[in-house]
């Protein structure tokens, strides 16, 4: 069954259970961590770094009861291209498939759930995904989109 929530009632739903923003991001690095599952990482303030892997050693910290560990290695997180970014720098944590796309996958995304708002604040997922990606083009705005929708 399915159940259709408004994106204010989703972002509540996750502070309960996460406790803060801060609490879903280590939550999902920690589990990309032990999973090796590619991410494309977004920041307040630099060009998103994409399909990356974050450094096994956040999960291994959780698995092995090292939780007093978290906080030291969140503020220097490793990422597979070499960047290390603090976990305050980050402003979205978007996971992709481990196989990564295909051409044809992109190619065959409809970009009208673009139009869709489900920003906290109203926003299309278009003006989200040119925001966290800081896109500067139409194209960009298109290629981020594909991949997100495709995700």
């Amino acid at each position: 069954m399915s159940v259709d929530i408004t994106p204010q009632e989703a972002m509540s739903r996750l502070e309960q259970h996460f406790g803060s923003r801060e609490g879903m991001l280590t939550h999902t690095l920690t589990t990309l961590s032990i999973s090796g599952q590619p991410t494309d990482i977004t920041f307040y303030r630099r060009k998103p770094i994409l399909n990356v892997r974050v450094s096994t050693k956040l999960g291994a910290a959780r698995l092995y009861g090292l939780e007093k560990k978290l906080p030291q290695l969140l503020r220097y997180i490793e990422f597979s291209n070499g960047t290390i970014a603090g976990l305050n720098e980050i402003w979205t944590v978007n996971p992709m498939p481990m196989d990564g796309f295909t051409q044809a996958e992109l190619d065959a995304v409809d970009l009208a759930q673009g139009k869709d708002r489900i920003g906290p604040h109203g926003e299309t997922l278009r003006e989200m995904i040119r925001n966290t990606y800081h896109c500067k083009s139409k194209s960009e705005v298109d290629y981020f989109l594909r991949r997100w929708i495709a995700s």
